[in-house]
């Protein structure tokens, strides 16, 4: 073979073997340009699928919520120091941070749908019959009190309402135009004029379930 012929073969060569890397490289490159089909693929799937944090959630919240006065429930009444309305020995009521039996009151209302009621004594029964807190005067110096007595819805002095106090946070105790106030000395509840020096007392209502007094009338 001449060296021209040679010449010419090793150039061929050569050429194909360039061709052939270039081919080569050609398809190395051309293989990964198909990841972004499945990368978007994934990114639709993915967006497709309902988020986690979209799911709602319920809290049960818990506090000092006031229960609805009503009719036919046996309540609480707790002040904002954590004491309880109740029923001293001496039938005069008092606050307390033991509260039991003395301490729950059925406010029954004098007519279906009426805001004024009856503050009748849940579990202190005599002769079949609760007894009834009203306004008491032990004395001329002693500030007005709240007693049980039989019960007698045509006494003003034992018709209540429960207005909600100040900012909402709980309900006011009045009483033919008085409001019920704790915090005294001697542990009673004091009834006194709206504006008198001394604030008013909100209670938190405790719905401690349902009463089993017979219905007003019966």
């Amino acid at each position: 073979m001449s060296a021209v012929t040679r010449i010419a073969v090793f150039a061929g060569g050569c050429a194909l073997v360039a061709g052939l890397t270039a081919c080569a490289s050609t398809q190395k490159t051309d293989t990964p340009a198909a990841a972004p089909t499945t990368t978007a693929a994934s990114t639709a799937a993915s967006a497709s699928a309902p988020a986690a944090s979209a799911t709602p959630t319920t809290t049960k919240t818990t506090g000092m919520a006031s229960a609805t006065i009503k009719g036919e429930r046996e309540f609480a009444f707790v002040n904002g120091a954590g004491l309880t309305v109740t029923v001293g020995a001496d039938g005069v009521a008092a606050v307390t941070g033991d509260p039991g039996d003395r301490s729950l009151f059925v406010t029954t209302p004098l007519a279906p749908g009426s805001t004024k009621y009856l503050m009748q004594t849940a579990r202190m029964i005599e002769g079949g019959e609760p007894w009834c807190l009203q306004v008491h005067k032990a004395g001329e110096t002693t500030p007005l009190q709240l007693k049980i007595a039989a019960c007698d819805a045509g006494k003003k002095d034992q018709i209540f309402t429960f207005p909600k106090a100040a900012g909402g946070k709980g309900l006011y105790i009045e009483v033919n135009g008085l409001y019920a106030l704790t915090g005294t000395s001697n542990g009673k509840v004091v009834v006194q004029e709206s504006g008198e020096g001394d604030a008013m007392s909100a209670f938190t209502v405790q719905d401690k379930g349902k009463s089993t007094l017979p219905h007003l009338g019966d």
